[in-house]
């Protein structure tokens, strides 16, 4: 809504380094049989007509289509539309995953995980994936699971609960971890992942540390092997530490979309390190 004093609006008239001027110039449209006067500034109307044109050749969504998803009247980008911005920007596609964009297509994904019913028996296991995909079908997929978990865990690690972004806060430190890998046809959904900053995302996926079916944190007996020197920063102990609380991880607000216990298992039979 470009007459609603979004922000980015004064940005882009700050790019094109608009005058007042030119920012406040309106546009008059008479309504005889109204007896009515309708003002609009002819700088939003320019930005909706280009908006507009950029829908048509499916670079962005229809705010009507928006706010299906989201319930917010925006103009999203789809994934058409951040393939060209890359490729005027000179980005490389290959970075794509790394970016926090996050496109129609990737919110649709976003917005279908999120409601997905809990099923009473689950399968942890993806039997279904199709073992050649195009580029594009991964990215969205990987995109939307990866942005989901971290939301539904308000981007903090579930294990210590740090929650930091990037300085110009287009990223976010914390990382959606699969608990039965995606290398072993763990599935892409909530009830298979789990949000982790990148220590603690590792040292799970190598089996350090496992989850309970209470979602209590049970650590490897090999850790009394571990040379004192490791695990540790100066004074501070990063993996020893685990033993000391087991306590259970931070969890979602709502029960719907935790780990399922069927994740759980598997990864403590397969992966964790007795």
């Amino acid at each position: 809504e470009f007459g609603a004093g979004q922000q980015v609006v004064d940005e882009i008239a700050d790019q094109f380094q608009l005058n007042k001027g030119q920012r406040t110039a309106a546009l008059e449209t008479i309504y005889r049989k109204e007896n009515r006067l309708k003002k609009a500034l002819l700088w939003h109307r320019l930005l909706f007509r280009a908006a507009d044109s950029l829908a048509n050749e499916g670079f962005v969504s229809r705010p009507t289509q928006t706010y299906r998803l989201t319930q917010k009247r925006e103009w999203m980008l789809t994934e058409k539309g951040f393939d060209e911005a890359l490729r005027i920007s000179d980005i490389p596609t290959e970075e794509k995953d790394s970016l926090p964009i996050k496109s129609y297509e990737v919110q649709k994904v976003v917005k279908k995980l999120i409601e997905t019913r809990r099923p009473k028996n689950y399968h942890p296991f993806d039997t279904n994936r199709k073992l050649i995909k195009t580029v594009r079908e991964t990215t969205v997929r990987v995109r939307g699971f990866r942005q989901a978990v971290i939301e539904i865990y308000d981007f903090r690690c579930a294990v210590y609960g740090l929650k930091i972004n990037s300085p110009d806060s287009l990223c976010w430190e914390v990382e959606a971890a699969h608990i039965v890998p995606h290398g072993s046809f763990g599935r892409d959904d909530l009830f298979n992942g789990i949000a982790l900053c990148r220590f603690h995302h590792w040292a799970f996926d190598v089996g350090w540390f496992a989850l309970l079916d209470n979602y209590k944190i049970c650590v490897s007996s090999k850790l009394a092997a571990l040379p004192r020197e490791f695990g540790r920063v100066g004074d501070c102990e990063l993996i020893r530490a685990l033993t000391q609380s087991r306590s259970k991880i931070r969890l979602p607000s709502r029960q719907q979309v935790y780990p399922h216990i069927n994740s759980l298992s598997w990864h403590r039979q397969f992966v964790f390190h007795q």
